[in-house]
């Protein structure tokens, strides 16, 4: 087998498994709370799987417009991979500007690698130039993806830990490799052509970071995802075959298999993610109305209970003049049930109305929650009164303890009280298992849940309180060392 054979083999290769990884990855994304890393990873494989398509039909043929479209595919992978590194350390609120700075760098380094279709004549994918304007950004990329990747071990637990070094081996295997492929396209004498070498072992590397970082993914679904990825690059392979230089072609052949690669997969996983869906939303509102009958089942109790009474008093031929107390119940219960729909209102908006409210008592109220879970109780005295919708902010504590109490059944639940200089606060802290980095970003969002009968309701629930409050919300955790969450509010004037 010749140099060039045995690269256009392993570029297949190589295609066929990033093309996995990104089925995968695409799957997890549909199916689980892993989105912010899943999205990343199946766009990074994704281009990488093209870039190896087209380096194989690049090697295959003399025309150029295969190199010029490869050319573009290697521009957007420093970026992809910038995007997969801050979504795994969970910063990418704190830095989106420098990933939006490096997606429109080198976006514009793939447009520029298709002005040849347009302007005659054009040298510049896979050119000299090219290559150093890529440089200019990848190492620096590089260098900020790795130091990044690093400081997430630092007191990371034995998995987190296993799960970056696995990132970030595979982008130092893959980044060396086209590195030194670009000092060879920008003139060097010595770099080794070892970049075909460098992505298929950074395919292995990604794929055993994918299985880690993207739990939960059954034999099967490697199977098919494999499945997939070979079906898609062998009947790649047969189009370009069958059509050889007839661009036109070629390019309607791969359209086709990829839509019929794309359907395939939403054939196999939509259903169970559409069913999945329902039942996480049915179940929510099912807790929801249960909790409201539960609160509207004994006034209504009582108003029958009268009714009954003056009703039967009325069959007997005797006066209900006399009954005024039933009648002041009946009016009193549906004061009741209003004050109780209109608390379930509040609770939808989640709107304060503001008054002194001692936070100890408010904490004291919610912690009768917990029953007899044991529990940690250290209160500040002589604390300020704190500026507080007393119904909210004990039905947030109630949230907060509920997920403490979740994440360690058998251990207790720390609470305490304190105060800072304009402000009072309470932090609850539990003995669970913690979060990583990535599930702390998301912990405070609406809907999302790591639990299997979870709503995803509880944080998002207790941060939209905390907002109204003009407070703070802060969590502290870390993957096998428990969560503390500290709400901060104002104190009273």
């Amino acid at each position: 087998m010749g140099t060039k054979t045995l690269d256009i083999v392993l570029s297949l290769l190589a295609a066929a498994a990033f093309l996995a990884i990104a089925v995968l990855a695409w799957w997890r994304g549909r199916t689980a709370n892993v989105k912010p890393v899943a999205w990343p990873f199946a766009l990074l494989c994704l281009d990488l799987f093209a870039y190896n398509l087209l380096q194989a039909i690049s090697d295959s043929t003399s025309q150029p417009t295969w190199r010029w479209l490869n050319a573009a595919m290697a521009s957007l992978a420093t970026a992809f991979f910038y995007h997969l590194v801050i979504a795994f350390v969970g910063r990418r609120g704190a830095l989106k500007v420098p990933l939006l700075a490096a997606y429109t760098y080198f976006s514009a380094l793939a447009g520029a690698g298709l002005a040849p279709f347009f302007i005659e004549g054009n040298t510049f994918p896979g050119g000299n130039t090219w290559a150093l304007l890529i440089l200019a950004a990848e190492l620096p990329v590089l260098g900020h993806t790795t130091l990044l990747l690093w400081r997430n071990l630092a007191g990371a637990s034995s998995a987190e830990r296993s799960r970056t070094r696995l990132v970030m081996a595979a982008g130092l295997i893959a980044g060396t490799a086209a590195s030194i492929e670009l000092l060879a396209v920008a003139g060097s004498t010595w770099s080794p052509p070892i970049a075909i070498w460098g992505l298929l072992l950074s395919a292995l590397v990604l794929g055993a970071a994918a299985l880690r970082v993207l739990e939960g993914i059954t034999f099967l679904t490697r199977v098919n995802a494999a499945a997939i990825g070979l079906t898609v690059v062998l009947a790649e392979v047969a189009v370009f075959t069958a059509f050889g230089d007839r661009l036109a072609l070629v390019v309607a052949g791969s359209l086709l298999v990829v839509l019929a690669a794309l359907a395939s997969m939403r054939f196999v996983v939509a259903d169970y993610t559409s069913d999945r869906e329902r039942t996480l939303a049915h179940a929510s509102l099912g807790r929801l109305a249960a909790q409201m009958a539960h609160d509207i089942k004994n006034p209504l109790a009582s108003i029958r209970g009268a009714a009954q009474f003056l009703t039967g008093e009325r069959a007997a031929g005797r006066s209900v003049d006399g009954q005024g107390e039933f009648l002041t119940l009946l009016v009193e219960q549906c004061d009741r049930m209003a004050q109780v729909i209109d608390h379930y209102q509040r609770i939808g908006r989640a709107e304060a109305v503001l008054k002194p409210v001692p936070l100890n008592a408010a904490v004291g109220e919610a912690l009768k929650f917990l029953g007899p879970h044991p529990k940690d109780v250290h209160l500040e005295d002589d604390l300020p009164a704190c500026e507080a919708d007393r119904d909210l902010l004990v039905i947030a504590l109630e949230n907060v303890l509920k997920n403490a109490r979740e994440a360690a059944p058998d251990k207790p639940v720390h609470v305490q009280t304190g105060r800072a200089e304009t402000s009072v606060w309470v932090a609850v802290r539990d003995e669970g298992p913690g979060m990583d980095v990535r599930t702390k970003e998301r912990a405070l969002e609406g809907f999302f849940t790591t639990k299997a009968q979870g709503s995803g309701l509880g944080l998002a629930y207790v941060r939209r309180v905390v907002e109204s409050h003009r407070g703070r919300l802060t969590l502290d955790t870390r993957e096998g060392a428990g969560t503390t969450v500290k709400i901060e509010l104002r104190a009273a004037p």
